[in-house]
């Protein structure tokens, strides 16, 4: 009796992979920032929604155009793909993993609190930009103003080139996430502060196009319930998370309890409950920050042109009542 037991099961777990539709999620970076998406084809959270997940990874504007070619389903272009949405190209974001900002301040050796930075050098991505901006902000609540430091603009470095220019004095304090301050802290580097507690700034938005919503928005809802499922596992379950970040991401030089570790800092950026819709107020300063000052635009937007939340909504209602 258990060998035709077996071979039914094994006929059902084929006819089940068959039936699932494909689709591709872009990630711009494969960090514990975007942890959820192999977690959840791991944990078979994509599987259970009928979906066969393929992780590309891809940064910059490369993403959207695959996007809006078909090429792919979902993007975690964030910022980008909303701004390019806003100037016309038919993609809208459709959830935002975290509440907050996942960026870490780090400091050199020397600076022990963020009164130091006085008279300091600060790396920023460019002159104005976000880092910048929550820079200053989390500076000026610590009597440190705007004119007291120095922003040096360097946008193409990387965990290493931060480290080392923290080490050697070319700057004093850069924006990292939380498992790169982790592993700062083990070369003898500072972290300074959590920017992410400056105010709530919904952060990683995924985006897909609006033909898909307009046609497949059962897909989406499925797909958005994988995610979400995912985000909360991270939170819940850091340690087996930690297992999957080592078996599916290229970790370098983190440790499993700093892989741990820099999963709590993630989640300290996530949102009661189940994540994937901003707070209304985290919705105001995304559209400010993320949207209106890059552009340059002082006056109202529409934000029906970026942004699509009603599918993320339904899910995570629904989710909240199951809870």
């Amino acid at each position: 009796m258990a060998l035709p037991l077996l071979v039914i099961l094994l006929l059902s777990l084929i006819a089940a992979t068959a039936s699932a539709e494909k689709v591709r999620t872009i990630t711009p970076r494969a960090t514990l920032n975007y942890l959820s998406v192999p977690v959840a084809e791991v944990k078979g959270f994509f599987r259970d929604e009928g979906l066969e997940n393929e992780t590309i990874v891809i940064p910059g504007s490369t993403a959207i155009a695959a996007l809006v070619s078909g090429e792919v389903d979902y993007s975690g272009a964030g910022g980008s793909g909303m701004r390019a949405a806003l100037r016309g190209a038919p993609i809208k974001a459709v959830m935002f993993q975290t509440e907050k900002v996942t960026w870490y301040l780090l400091g050199a050796p020397e600076v022990h609190k963020i009164s130091d930075l006085k008279g300091r050098r600060i790396a920023v991505g460019t002159i104005g930009d976000t880092q910048d901006t929550l820079i200053t902000l989390v500076a000026a609540k610590h009597g440190v103003g705007a004119r007291e430091m120095t922003r040096v603009a360097m946008p193409s470095r990387n965990t290493f080139t931060t480290f080392l220019s923290l080490k050697s004095g070319a700057v004093h304090a850069a924006v990292v996430n939380g498992d790169e301050a982790i592993l700062g802290e083990s070369e003898g580097l500072r972290t300074l502060a959590f920017i992410g507690d400056l105010f709530p700034y919904p952060f990683q938005g995924f985006l897909t196009t609006d033909k898909k919503i307009a046609e497949r928005p059962g897909e989406i809802k499925r797909w958005l319930r994988a995610m979400m499922r995912s985000l909360v596992f991270i939170r819940e379950k850091p340690e087996e998370a930690a297992d999957i970040a080592i078996k599916k991401l290229p970790v370098g030089k983190l440790t499993r309890p700093m892989i741990v570790e820099g999963i709590r800092r993630f989640a300290q950026a996530l949102p009661e409950g189940v994540p994937g819709v901003p707070s209304a107020q985290g919705l105001k300063n995304v559209i400010e920050f993320d949207v209106k000052a890059p552009l340059k635009i002082k006056e109202d937007v529409q934000t029906e042109k970026f942004l699509n939340l009603r599918l993320a909504a339904e899910v995570k209602e629904e989710m909240e009542r199951k809870r």
